[in-house]
């Protein structure tokens, strides 16, 4: 089952609900809220970007909680059995609105796992969330896990899992040892390289030859890498900033060419960005 794209809004009784993920939907949410109080519902409104950003939606709607009790309205295949991190990235919201880890000692069983950082969390819990999902197919940790603390005991209770995929994060160039150890790791366990994904942070402290070099280096693994285009926490606009090393069109092309990869993979970067309108009128 794929996320929801947009704002989830619904009524019960008196009381319009919305769900708002990301800040910069938050323009698109307060004439949504001003309509439903037109229409003489009280209007209620929680998530990430309300987390992020209370005073925005404050004139229109009560504030309420970022709480796992509506994840399946966004994926009915999604799930928690752990808030918060050990880590305390300032490109991530989790720290912010999170905390520290929390192990849950209850959540439903599903197959897309949302934990921030589920190998952070005490064996005892790593095995009970792997038991809990053997009879699954098709299970995703969908947030990726954390390759520094990655380790065998780790993979060999993974392959005992049903995994639609494997997810990895290489956020900084400086982590390229711990990362391709992971990767290697994995694929000397069995895991097939097209099982293999690498979210890749791009436009935040780095420049476009570091964010290249790291996705060339896994496409020359044959591991594709998932781009992630950084958004500031309090953006209201999608895609509008651009960090000091980067510029509208390199970061357009970018995120183009790595997302169009079954189609573009035999061609190399420099040759897309020289003629991009080109490719890009043929549907690339």
């Amino acid at each position: 089952m794929n996320w929801a794209k947009s704002i989830i809004d619904w009524t019960e009784d008196d009381t319009a609900f919305l769900s708002i993920t990301f800040t910069w939907q938050l323009p698109q949410a307060y004439p949504l809220c001003i309509w439903y109080k037109q229409l003489g519902y009280h209007v209620k409104v929680g998530g990430v970007a309300v987390s992020l950003m209370p005073e925005y939606l404050r004139g229109v709607a009560e504030i309420g909680n970022n709480n796992t009790d509506v994840l399946w309205r966004h994926n009915p295949d999604a799930t928690f059995t752990s808030r918060g991190c050990i880590r305390t990235c300032d490109f991530c919201a989790v720290p912010k609105i999170e905390g520290e880890l929390v192990e849950l000692q209850n959540w439903e069983v599903k197959p897309v796992v949302c934990d921030n950082n589920l190998l952070a969390c005490s064996r005892r819990h790593f095995d009970k969330v792997i038991d809990s999902l053997k009879s699954l197919k098709n299970v995703d940790f969908n947030q990726g896990l954390d390759a520094r603390l990655l380790n065998a005991y780790h993979i060999s209770r993974l392959r005992e899992l049903n995994l639609s995929v494997v997810r990895l994060a290489w956020d900084h160039i400086e982590e390229e040892n711990i990362v391709l150890r992971a990767i290697h790791a994995l694929l000397d366990a069995g895991f097939p390289k097209s099982k293999i994904r690498v979210y890749v942070l791009f436009n935040y402290k780095d420049t476009p030859d570091d964010a290249l070099y790291r996705c060339e280096t896994l496409k020359a693994m044959s591991i594709l890498p998932n781009v992630q285009r950084f958004q500031p926490l309090d953006t209201l606009r999608k895609n509008s900033y651009i960090s000091p090393h980067w510029n509208k069109m390199l970061l357009a092309d970018f995120a183009r060419y790595w997302s169009r990869q079954i189609y573009l993979y035999h061609i190399p970067f420099s040759e897309y960005i020289c003629k991009p309108s080109e490719w890009a009128r043929n549907g690339f």
